[in-house]
């Protein structure tokens, strides 16, 4: 079983990089921001950042939303944000983006 995730790992690795290599420099950097946040959000959920006995009851809401707050509420957070709303809307604006919804295994996809 090992086997296989290794060979699975590396074949997404070879994809991902092949991605990377196609797109243009300030996309490029842009996934490997989000390739940091998703390793982030393992690091805190393996940290009890988020509790799955807790996540959907009103006391794990309530303490998701404070740690959010508590995160949002940094200059530097407030600073990327809006550096991501403005190119978000750049990119809706000049026609880059896609709509997408929630297929029935819970997955995003484009519409």
């Amino acid at each position: 079983m090992e086997r296989q995730t290794v060979f699975q790992s590396s074949t997404y690795e070879q994809r991902v990089i092949g991605i990377m290599r196609r797109l243009p420099l300030e996309r490029a950097l842009q996934l490997v921001d989000f390739a940091r946040f998703l390793e982030s959000e393992l690091t805190k959920k393996n940290d009890g950042w988020v509790d799955k006995e807790k996540a959907e009851t009103g006391e794990g809401i309530c303490a998701s939303e404070e740690k959010w707050d508590k995160s949002f509420a940094k200059p530097e957070a407030k600073c990327v944000m809006r550096k991501m709303a403005r190119e978000a809307l750049e990119d809706y604006r000049a026609g880059r983006t896609t709509d997408i919804a929630i297929t029935k295994d819970g997955r995003l996809a484009p519409v």
